[in-house]
Formats: structure tokens, sequence, C-alpha cells
């Protein structure tokens, strides 16, 4: 299992040297990867609802600061030397796939072997239209997205021609110094069968309606395996990242199955590698002190029970 913790960067009260501190801390604890999440904006009269709570409630404000997750790439990168860094998920649509693999692959060329790509489709259609970028069709745009990464990073010159992005032979290197997995955000069935045709992975995620903690994430994931035979693929060589809260307390809650106290916590981590996840991104919500104290603890107290 592939232990992350996500950095404070997005939020009331974050900073530049919070993020960094919990990146440095998160690996000196011994954290395989550090996760971020992607917003380029956040309207002050935002009419797009949130699809993973009830309400459609987004818990950022705008006043609140949201640190872009590629800057922190290049950041972290300069500033640790193992730790693997993650976007869970990053909105690829409203980068030019250009300027997205460009960048990735120069951060790559100095920081082999450490980024993870999420991404995903997006929900905000504000951003989109921020950006001139179509929002209707955003699950097309992705998969095609994907294919244009690929093949700008094959390291071969290529031309590319979709239905949103086309362009003359050229050639793009640097190429990564290894394949960079692309794991596919998404909860609805159509994102399931994206993530089996074009991802190497999914980030495992309910939303309303479609049951929470453990059993939910289970059935969704059975039904994304059935999915990957579909397709003819191993399930056993496609990652599963979850992401969930953090904290320690006298009582479980089944609706945040890493919550509670450790033992509890570890028998649920069990679970979800019995379910075939191999990527856990689990966020502290607090500052960057308290993100690094309940890092540690779960690496004293969780991480041995495994």
């Amino acid at each position: 299992m592939d232990f992350g913790l996500h950095l404070p960067s997005a939020g009331a009260g974050v900073t530049a040297d919070g993020i960094r501190e919990v990146a440095v801390g998160a690996e000196g604890l011994g954290f395989d990867t550090v996760w971020m999440f992607d917003h380029l904006f956040t309207p002050t009269g935002l009419e797009s609802k949130y699809p993973y709570t009830s309400s459609g409630n987004y818990a950022v404000q705008p006043q609140d600061p949201f640190f872009d997750p590629l800057g922190l790439f290049g950041v972290i990168a300069g500033a640790t030397s193992r730790v693997k860094m993650a976007t869970g998920v990053l909105i690829a649509a409203y980068r030019h796939p250009i300027v997205l693999a460009k960048t990735i692959a120069t951060i790559d060329n100095f920081a082999p072997g450490r980024i993870v790509l999420g991404v995903g489709a997006g929900w905000m259609r504000e951003e989109f239209e921020g950006v001139g970028v179509g929002y209707d069709r955003r699950g097309a745009r992705l998969e095609e997205y994907i294919r244009a990464l690929r093949a700008i990073w094959s390291g071969d010159p290529v031309a590319f021609e979709g239905e949103f992005y086309s362009w003359q032979e050229a050639g793009f290197l640097p190429a990564p110094t290894a394949p960079i997995p692309i794991v596919i955000g998404g909860h609805g069935d159509r994102a399931l069968r994206r993530a089996a045709r074009v991802g190497d992975g999914w980030a495992v995620v309910t939303a309303p309606g479609q049951g929470a903690g453990l059993d939910g994430a289970s059935a969704r994931i059975d039904l994304l395996k059935r999915f990957l035979d579909e397709e003819g693929r191993d399930p056993a060589k496609f990652t599963l990242s979850y992401q969930q809260a953090l904290w320690f307390s006298d009582h479980t809650n089944a609706k945040l199955p890493l919550t509670g106290p450790p033992d509890a916590v570890a028998g649920s981590i069990k679970r979800l590698e019995e379910m075939g996840v191999s990527m856990l991104d689990l966020i502290v919500l607090g500052p960057p002190a308290l993100v690094l104290e309940i890092g540690e603890r779960f690496q004293k107290e969780v991480v041995p029970l495994l």
C-alpha cells in the first residue's frame, strides 16, 4: 500500500510555507506520496453544484487561496528527494494538452518517476466558461485528451487529429523518463467505463445515492472490475487510489472509515487492500502542524498494525 498525505493547498489560511512544510515533513515521516486538488478560481456567484455532497455545497470560498498543483509539483520536486506527487484530481481541460504534457515531462526529468497524474472531467461550469472551453462534452474531451498526452509523451515526432485537439507533426522532447501513470476520477458509470478503457487507474469515489463508506466503494469497484474484464484488462495491473479523511477518536464512523481508534483505521485499510486499493490519499483538516502530527501518529500507531 502506498500511503499518501494530502497537502493543505486550498482553503482558508493556507500558505506557501505551510504547503512546503507538510511536503517536506511527509517525506521525513515516510509517506510515499503527497496529494493536491485542482481548481483555477472560485466564483463569488457559484451556481454549479458540487457532486460529492448531498447539499451540493462547495467548501472553498472565493476569499480562500487555491494553489496550482503544477506549480507545486515543481516546488516540491526541488524541496524533497523521494516523495511522489499526485493530483486527486487535476481538471485536464483547463490546460491545452501540449502545455500540460510539456510541463509534466519537464518536471519528471528533474524528479524521475515521482509524478502520478490524476485527471477528471470537471464539474464547475463557471471555470470552463472562464477559460473558454466547452463544458457539455467534457467526458469525451477528457478521453481524447489522455490519448493526446500519451502521443506527446511517446518520444517521437507525432501529429494528432481529434475532435477537440489537433496539431501538425512535431517533436515534443523531453519525453518523461518513464510512463506517467494516469489515474482517472469521476463517479458515474461513464467515468468508470472511461477509466477501464483508457486509464491506468481510477480515483475511487462515490456520490450521493451510490452508497457511502467502504460498502459504497466496494460496490463501485466491483462494477469497475466488470468493465475492466470487458476491456480485457487485468485489475491487478490497475491502480485504485482512495481519498478519505484521517482522524483519531474513540468512535468509528461508517461513512468516514479512516476515522476512529488506530486499530479500526488499520482494519479499514486492510479491507481496502482486499478490494484492490493500492494508494491512499489521507486528508487531515487543519493547520500544517496538525496535519503532520496526525500523519506521525498514523505512521507510529496504524502502519505497524498492517
